[in-house]
């Protein structure tokens, strides 16, 4: 093969790997330019207040950096369930909208955005906000009618996404140990001390009554033969069922020697209670909600907790708490 021959066919090839990339990466532009747009793209670092509103509920939240945690803005000291919270930032930093559907909103009332379903601001580490606002389902049901502030266009939004923040206003994400128990649920009452079960309460449903347990409880709920008295029980699952929480005081612990300097430790005064709920006709499920009482709060006011098997501590009100330990002093 003569240098000639060579030579034209290294500058033909070097043609067509340029011709193929300019095709590809006008095939890339494209498929980029029909993907949905965004209402904004956020970085997640940079949210530092949410707030949600629907018809019915609003609820807010603030992020301290301090902690790299997401508090409510309405409990004191209460921060977000770290597992429903997950991803919200995310999801929260560009909402993918579906498609634009008109430059301008002719009547904000035919897309029901003239009284929003759900508005959604966010606020970012330099003050600016940010507020999106969605209004009613498309016939086809798959999207909201949305529009943010300070723009007149028309999008619609996937109503996967907006399902996902209308949950987070209506069923709040509290951590665990934030609850209330409906008492009629109770079927077991056991009081440990020193790691010990040292008295225990049963519901026996085939008399529809409660007991004093025989210990060692040898079933669940446990049993007995010696009747109850029903009402200081109920009192006592009522009053257990609406706790007063001050909020966190440590989150996150690992190592049990770091439950000890709030007296919060295995030998502490332990409240569990077995619920069972009917799910629906012939399912019951079984859950079982408990508390560790500790040590008075230097202010007084509060006492140390440990509610639901958590690794957080948390406060709670000292004579709500007294009350609770009343128990471990009732003779039957």
């Amino acid at each position: 093969m003569s240098l000639r021959v060579s030579l034209v066919l290294v500058i033909a090839a070097c043609w067509i790997a340029i011709g193929a990339s300019i095709v590809v990466k006008q095939l890339g532009q494209t498929e980029r330019a029909d993907q949905p747009p965004f209402f904004f793209t956020l970085s997640p670092d940079d949210l530092r207040h949410i707030s949600i509103s629907s018809e019915e509920n609003s609820t807010s939240w603030h992020f301290r950096e301090d902690e790299r945690r997401w508090y409510f803005d309405d409990e004191k000291d209460v921060p977000t369930n770290l597992y429903r919270w997950g991803g919200i930032t995310q999801l929260l930093g560009g909402p993918r909208s579906q498609r634009e559907l008109k430059k301008t909103i002719d009547d904000p009332a035919l897309y029901g955005l003239d009284n929003p379903k759900l508005s959604i601001t966010v606020r970012l580490r330099d003050d600016r906000e940010l507020t999106v606002e969605m209004g009613n389902l498309t016939p086809d049901g798959g999207a909201h009618y949305a529009s943010q502030s300070g723009y007149e266009e028309l999008y619609t939004v996937d109503y996967s996404w907006g399902d996902v923040m209308l949950r987070l206003v209506d069923e709040l994400p509290y951590p665990e140990w934030f609850y209330t128990m409906d008492p009629n649920e109770a079927t077991e009452i056991l009081l440990f001390e020193g790691n010990e079960v040292t008295s225990g309460y049963g519901f026996d449903e085939d008399v529809g009554e409660w007991v004093v347990c025989d210990l060692p409880a040898s079933a669940a709920p446990c049993a007995g033969t010696t009747p109850a008295d029903a009402e200081v029980l109920m009192d006592y699952l009522t009053h257990f069922g609406n706790p007063i929480i001050d909020g966190a005081e440590v989150l996150n612990l690992n190592d049990p020697a770091d439950y000890e300097p709030y007296g919060v430790g295995r030998d502490a005064p332990y409240v569990h209670i077995r619920r069972e709920v009917e799910v629906r006709e012939l399912l019951t499920e079984v859950y079982r909600t408990s508390m560790i009482i500790g040590d008075v709060t230097p202010d007084g006011n509060n006492r140390y907790a440990v509610a639901n098997e958590t690794q957080d501590i948390i406060r709670v009100d000292k004579d709500w708490a007294d009350k609770m330990l009343a128990m471990f002093e009732l003779q039957q």
